[in-house]
């Protein structure tokens, strides 16, 4: 986990390596282990590093292949490093370090851009090709770490946060209504790679943008998550296996690091189940657990806390946030460099900085609710799925009963208002006037609501489940993406790097294709 920066040059004047050394300065916070820059001809590249594989001088970046054609800064691990390494090193390739970043180098001299298609991992990274004279801008798939860059007709300047770009170009410090209407009207951050900045943008998730040394640009996608309507049936007992295999396959592979690690842990079913599977890969090496608890009746979760940590042996680590929030609110904006919508984000800041005392890696259970509807606010999605297959005769026995489930629960006449309430706003979701809906009515004046996204990337066939489209909404546009943005900051402010297992991305491809039932149960 790191922070990069660097100048592409088009009008024939050199980079300046000062520059690219000022942006890495000011994101000191992501890499307090060290800084370098490199600069040649039109490029220059800055990297700060917090060294967490392979701690020796001989991992520091910027890094070069082995006749320094090519040059690599990246922020991020590539978790399946270990398994890339042996093909590399049998097609020829030499290796400087014990890294994971250097595999990254050595795939695309292979296989080029597409080389990202086999990284397991999470990364945004730059790779200048001196041969082709261009470079490579990459995001991993769910957007877990972040890349901005600025365009214009005299060249490019990247950086992982937006503070470093505005560093030495102060000009671009202009507010986009856009994306600020994004924001308070549909809960998006950072649409489409636009940001709350007019002429800064971010590279998607899952995309690659490559620029030559004369201006051309082309940016591309290289991984599409699952759509709605992709949802297949499976048994079972077949899915909570797969379920946990894939896993706990991915938390193996985010335990790897030469520095200690620990995890973040609420009490809910997804850092409990963390965790539960940690202490079995671990063994008999005890799992240290990061917790923030609020000591007001009804929002207490310290006795799920302490059940999970007494189950399974662990060294826990509490923090009782208290009043300090209102004189650590300018600073909390100035890492997150958007406004906090979440009062979350006050919690997770108190355990990172908790964290940051023993460990450097955190693992965290982000995605999960998104991936499996976790949230209240996806029953009246899933009640109306219920609802329209009460009337399908192949199964009406099965909506049928779950409703009666539900009702003799929470009472029949609010099952069906809330399923009648469910059933129009599914069907006005994926209309252009119906997703604005009531937030911008209430928050913003019509002129700025009227600036916001309308299209959305991805409207689902009729028969697709609507709970399935609101989860898919979830997962690749409106909650995930800012939480991922939270994180990334919370925990870079404190130099922590934080791993989030339920997004490697088989398991975002398992979980998107399963059916409502699957994620709702019972």
């Amino acid at each position: 986990m790191c922070g990069i920066a660097g100048i592409l040059r088009f009008d024939g004047e050199p980079a300046r390596a000062d520059q690219a050394a000022t942006m890495a300065r000011w994101m000191a916070h992501r890499g307090p282990d060290g800084e370098q820059v490199h600069a040649s001809g039109c490029v220059a590249l800055s990297h700060r590093r917090l060294a967490i594989v392979d701690l020796s001088d001989a991992a520091s970046q910027p890094l070069p292949n082995e006749d320094e054609a090519l040059w690599l800064v990246h922020n991020g691990e590539i978790y399946n490093y270990r398994e890339l390494r042996p093909e590399l090193l049998a097609n020829g390739h030499r290796f400087r370090s014990e890294g994971d970043s250097e595999v990254i180098l050595h795939a695309y001299e292979d296989e080029g851009v597409r080389c990202v298609e086999r990284f397991n991992g999470m990364w945004a990274f730059a790779l200048w090709d001196g041969r082709t004279r261009r470079l490579l801008l990459s995001r991993d798939r769910l957007g877990e770490k972040p890349l901005y860059y600025h365009l214009d007709s005299r060249g490019l300047i990247f950086a992982s946060e937006i503070k470093a770009i505005l560093a030495i170009r102060p000009d671009l410090a202009e507010i986009s209504e856009r994306g600020l209407a994004d924001l308070l009207c549909i809960g998006a951050l950072e649409t489409f790679g636009e940001t709350l900045f007019r002429t800064i943008q971010q590279v998607p998730p899952a995309h690659n943008l490559v620029i030559t040394a004369g201006g051309d640009h082309r940016l591309e996608r290289y991984w599409t998550p699952p759509p709605p309507e992709s949802a297949r049936e499976i048994a079972w007992p077949r899915a909570v296996c797969q379920f946990r295999e894939l896993l706990e396959d991915s938390i193996r592979l985010r335990l790897r690091s030469d520095v200690p690690v620990g995890t973040c842990l609420s009490g809910g079913l997804d850092s409990s189940s963390l965790v539960a599977l940690e202490t079995k890969l671990l063994r008999p090496a005890p799992v240290h657990t990061f917790s923030s608890v609020f000591m007001v009746e009804g929002f207490r979760e310290d006795q799920f806390i302490d059940q999970v940590n007494q189950q399974f042996a662990t060294v826990p680590h509490r923090v009782n946030p208290d009043s300090d929030f209102l004189s650590l609110l300018p600073r909390m904006v100035w890492h997150q460099e958007v406004p906090i919508p979440d009062p979350g984000v006050y919690p997770q800041w108190s355990v990172m900085a908790l964290a940051a005392r023993d460990v450097k890696v955190l693992l965290d259970g982000q995605g999960a609710d998104e991936m499996l509807g976790g949230y209240f606010y996806f029953y009246p999605y899933y009640i109306a799925d219920l609802m329209r297959e009460a009337w399908k005769p192949a199964s009406w026995i099965e909506g049928l009963g779950a409703l009666l489930r539900i009702s003799d629960r929470v009472g029949w006449r609010r099952t069906v208002g809330v399923g009648r309430e469910a059933l129009v706003r599914a069907s006005e979701t994926w209309s252009e006037a119906g997703y604005q809906g009531s937030r911008a009515a209430v928050l913003v004046s019509p002129d700025l609501a009227s600036r916001a996204t309308l299209s959305l990337p991805h409207e689902p066939a009729r028969q697709a489940s609507r709970l399935n489209a609101i989860l898919f909404e979830e997962v690749t546009r409106t909650s995930l993406p800012k939480l991922l943005h939270f994180e990334d900051r919370n925990s870079m402010a404190h130099s922590v790097e934080s791993r989030t297992p339920f997004l490697d991305h088989r398991l975002v491809e398992f979980c998107l294709q399963l059916p409502p039932r699957m994620r709702i149960r019972g």
